[in-house]
C-alpha cells in the first residue's frame, strides 16, 4: 500500500481549524502540520497551540498519525516546502514511493479520498503529479470549468488554471529539485500569488508527468486571490508570472493584453494597471 502524506500548511490561529480538516486515522496515511508564526515562535511557544484550544491540542499532538512542526515568519510557499521537508524526513527510506496531498486549514477530504488517490495513481503509474477536483464547500459546485477526462497537463484547455490545493504529487519529484519559488504566493514580499502555475511550469520543464483527473479530493472555501484581480499585488503577481514564464517581449505583450482586458471589464484605467503588471515582470527577472 502506497503511503500518504497530506501536508496541512496553515498560520496563526489558523491551526484552531486543522483538526476539522483530517479525516479519521486511516492506515498509511500520515498528517503533516506546518503551523506559521509570523511573530516568532516565542509568541505562542514551541509545538504548542493558542490558549483556550484544548480540542485542537488534543487532535493534533496526541494522534499518532499527525506530525506537527512548527516555522518562524511569513510566506505560504515557505511553509509549503517546509512541510515537504518534514514529510520527506519521516519516510524510512529516501526512496520511498509515496504520495503528497497539499492542504490548507480550510478545506475539507472526501471520507474515500485516500481510496481515489490510490486507485488514481494505480491507474497511471508513470504520473509524476495528479491534479484532482475540488467542490465549493458552500453549495457542492465546482470553482472552474474541469476536463470531464483524464488529460495531460500539456494538453490542458485554455480555460484550466491550477490551484494548489488540488495538487497531489509522488515524493520522488522532491529528488528533481523541485519545489514552490517563495518569491510568490502569499506572504511573499513583493507578490500574493501565481506559485502554482510557476511550480506546474518547473514540472514541465523537468520532464515531469502531470495529469487533470476528474476525480474528488474534497471541498474548500470559495474565497481565493484570483478574486481580488484589481489589488496592485496581484496584478505584480500576474506580472512575476509572465515574466518567469515568458520571455521578454511575449511577457510585455501578455501584460499588455491583460491590463487592456481588466481595464475594459472594470472600467479601470490600464495604463495603471499595466505599470503594475510591469513590476512583477521586472521585479521577477531581477530577483534571483
Amino acid at each position: 500500500m502506497i503511503p500518504i502524506y497530506v501536508l496541512i500548511c496553515t498560520i496563526e490561529d489558523g491551526i484552531l481549524r486543522v483538526p476539522g480538516v483530517m479525516c479519521r486515522p486511516t492506515e498509511g496515511v500520515h498528517y503533516v502540520v506546518s503551523w506559521q508564526q509570523s511573530a516568532g515562535l516565542e509568541a505562542y511557544g514551541n509545538l504548542s497551540v493558542p490558549d483556550g484550544s484544548i480540542a485542537a491540542e488534543t487532535a493534533l499532538l496526541s494522534r499518532p498519525d499527525v506530525t506537527l512542526t512548527t516555522l518562524a515568519g511569513r510566506g505560504l510557499c515557505r511553509n509549503r516546502n517546509h512541510a515537504i521537508h518534514t514529510a520527506l524526513s519521516l519516510m524510512p527510506d529516501p526512496l520511498t514511493d509515496a504520495i503528497m496531498v497539499i492542504a490548507d486549514d480550510d478545506e475539507r477530504l472526501d471520507a474515500d479520498a485516500f481510496s481515489r488517490l490510490r486507485t488514481t495513481y494505480g491507474k497511471f503509474p508513470k504520473a509524476d503529479i495528479i491534479l484532482m477536483r475540488m467542490r465549493n464547500d458552500t453549495n457542492g459546485s465546482y470553482f472552474k470549468h474541469y476536463p470531464p477526462t483524464y488529460t495531460l497537463y500539456g494538453r490542458r484547455p485554455r480555460y484550466y488554471y491550477p490551484s494548489s490545493w488540488e495538487m497531489t504529487f509522488r515524493s520522488r519529484i522532491c529528488h528533481t529539485g523541485l519545489l514552490f519559488d517563495e518569491r510568490f504566493g502569499l506572504g511573499a514580499e513583493f507578490l500574493c500569488a501565481g506559485e502554482e502555475e510557476v511550480f506546474m511550469h518547473d514540472a514541465v520543464r523537468r520532464g515531469l508527468c502531470a495529469i487533470i483527473a476528474p476525480v474528488d479530493l474534497g471541498s474548500t472555501s470559495p474565497a481565493t486571490t484570483g478574486s481580488k484581480v484589481l489589488d496592485p499585488k496581484v496584478l505584480r503577481s500576474k506580472g512575476g508570472v509572465y515574466g518567469y514564464r515568458f520571455s521578454l517581449i511575449v511577457a510585455w505583450l501578455r501584460a499588455l493584453h491583460e491590463a487592456l482586458s481588466i481595464g475594459l471589464r472594470y472600467r479601470r484605467n490600464p495604463l495603471r494597471l499595466f505599470r503594475h503588471i510591469l513590476d512583477g515582470i521586472n521585479y521577477i527577472r531581477k530577483v534571483a
